[in-house]
């Protein structure tokens, strides 16, 4: 039983990997690979095929787009990442035993942490590193040496095409192995064969095939956005590869004088588990609150989102722009606003948004307060700023805003593309039904936002201007709730009760009834002038707001600021009374 515990020691350390990993991506990094997968569109189209088929590496993009669908699921990346992973170290594990002859599980496993130090935009760098080991390894499997030397150079132009730049770690790992077998005798001529061969090869395929950029011969396409420069943390994952080789080899006979205990194999698991552990809990994605509302706000779960702010907190701009376009979903604004930190327009909509996640938020604000054309206008950016100028989700709102504008020949052209992903066809064949001005006017939807389309001519950017652009949604369509409550919300953030008591007769002309949040800078506006007990005649205010108003009063300079904020926190006079006015 010993000897077996001993002999099996790899399978444990590779079992400990699998549970540490799928853990470190599901509770640390699980919603930004929900977010990436936005960026990724697997269409089902001949056309489509052939076009990635005829590019370098358009192979092994066409497959990550495929396998990228499961990030939509729950637990998707997880399993998905943790599995790609446990191929890679499988694979530099038999690679390892074929270099070595006794090889280190543990070492096999350390190149797959860097993954854990640096996420990667997409599985791409993961899949390259699989078809590198696995034409290594294949190789390898020869014992004939012409044949194995024959296969070696095929391989070169195959993984070129196929997978770019996977040719280069696979002629590294393939020549390590070949020197460190080779006894006294150096293969000096395959190896000068094999590194010219791969080196020469992106030259001659620009010279006599393709008309690209060298970046893009050398390294691919799809490997990291053309416009950014290439990581440092690409060239360490693929370096690591055959330095920890020469690593395993150095180590090999030290290994050897080990005698095998089974204190040892536990030792070695137990500090496994501990790495995997720290890296579990002191790794964190700042942004993940922000991912995880966008995967939110992506399925519609707009309830999920206030109530996951309410037991954690909010701890970022970009989630509170989040929490606080949920709250007008919900109809929760007007009432829980002063729950969350407000910190300015910032807090409502991005101020002049360049970021992917800045043009999600933007367009979706936009198109919920009525701005229909500036939410199409995001959406376009949005989609042609992508790296693969693809965003399905981005697409889905252009299709709505073309329906609703009427530009039915535009929306066509997106549910086409929509109704050949595998994703999105059920959503995209609901859509077509109201392709015509007939056949539109059986939507709720998109009667709902006609009714609110803009009257006059609105000159405002939404991001940049957000007070004028909603006064002018406000003064079409005094009905428009979103526009009306952002109106004011901006409004009562900044302090400003005069602007906000402005718009209280034109609310008060088609409601009966008043809000919390308005009933209560009603009644701070009214206290301020002196007239506190007029506000009740003049508006429809509560007896409890009154009153508790009058008891913050006499009990704000008695009480210590931590009491107050127990019993007034969410409320408005205490918001405006310790809270700093957001810079304008």
């Amino acid at each position: 039983m010993k000897k077996q515990l001993v002999f099996n020691r790899p399978v444990w350390i590779f079992l400990l990997f699998l549970v540490g990993n799928f853990l470190f991506i599901n509770l640390n990094f699980r919603y930004w690979f929900h977010f990436m997968e936005q960026f990724m569109m697997f269409q089902t189209t001949s056309v489509y095929w052939k076009e990635l088929a005829a590019q370098l590496g358009g192979w092994n993009e066409y497959i990550a787009e495929y396998l990228t669908q499961a990030f939509s699921f729950t637990s998707g990346p997880a399993f998905l990442v943790t599995a790609l992973s446990g191929l890679i170290a499988l694979l530099f594990y038999r690679y390892q035993q074929a270099c070595c002859g006794k090889a280190s599980m543990g070492i096999s496993i350390l190149p797959l942490f860097l993954f854990w130090l640096f996420p990667s935009e997409t599985i791409v760098p993961m899949l390259v590193l699989l078809w590198a080991l696995a034409g290594t390894v294949v190789c390898q499997s020869v014992s004939d040496w012409k044949v194995r030397w024959g296969i070696g150079v095929l391989l070169v132009p195959l993984l070129y095409y196929v997978a770019v730049p996977a040719q280069f770690l696979y002629v590294v790992l393939l020549l390590l192995h070949e020197w460190m077998q080779a006894g006294k005798g150096k293969p000096y001529l395959y190896s000068g064969i094999l590194l010219g061969w791969a080196f020469l090869l992106p030259l001659v395929v620009m010279r006599l095939w393709l008309v690209i950029p060298m970046r893009e011969a050398w390294i691919g396409k799809y490997m990291y956005h053309p416009e950014y420069p290439v990581p440092q943390s690409f060239w360490l994952i693929f370096l690591s590869f055959p330095v920890l080789t020469l690593v395993d080899r150095l180590c090999a006979k030290w290994r050897e004088r080990i005698p095998p205990k089974q204190w040892l194999v536990v030792t070695e698991c137990v500090l496994w588990a501990g790495l995997m552990a720290a890296l579990i809990v002191l790794r964190k994605d700042p942004m993940r609150q922000a991912y995880q509302y966008d995967y939110y706000a992506r399925n519609g779960a707009w309830d999920k989102i206030v109530v996951h702010a309410e037991k954690e907190g909010v701890h970022d701009f970009d989630a509170l722009v989040y929490v606080n376009l949920a709250l007008s979903y919900t109809g929760r604004q007007t009432t829980d606003l002063m729950k969350f930190p407000q910190v300015g327009e910032t807090g409502f909509i991005p101020h002049d948004p360049r970021t992917r996640l800045g043009l999600i938020q933007a367009s979706e604000v936009a198109w919920q307060v009525g701005q229909v054309n500036a939410a199409q206008r995001f959406a376009f950016v949005g989609v042609l700023s992508s790296q693969r100028c693809v965003q399905p989700r981005l697409m889905k709102r252009l299709v709505e805003t073309y329906l609703v504008n009427g530009e039915y020949r535009a929306a066509e052209k997106y549910i086409r593309i929509l109704e050949h992903t595998p994703r999105y066809k059920v959503w995209a064949a609901e859509q077509r039904q109201y392709l015509g001005e007939k056949e539109s006017q059986s939507s709720g939807l998109i009667q709902a936002k006609r009714a609110f389309l803009p009257v006059t001519d609105n000159p405002f950017d939404l991001t940049k201007t957000l007070p004028s652009a909603l006064a002018f949604l406000i003064d079409d369509h005094s009905d428009n709730q979103a526009a009306f409550d952002y109106g004011m919300c901006y409004l009562l953030v900044y302090k400003n009760l005069s602007a906000f008591m402005h718009y209280m007769p034109l609310y008060k002309e088609r409601h009966q009834s008043f809000p919390k949040l308005y009933q209560e800078a009603i009644c701070l506006y009214y206290a301020s002038k002196g007239k506190l007990a007029e506000a009740a005649k003049d508006y429809p205010i509560d007896a409890e707001v009154t009153g508790r108003m009058q008891q913050f009063l006499k009990t704000a300079r008695s009480l210590s600021v931590t009491n107050l904020k127990q019993l007034y926190g969410d409320t408005y006079y205490y918001y405006t009374e310790f809270m700093p006015t957001p810079k304008q």
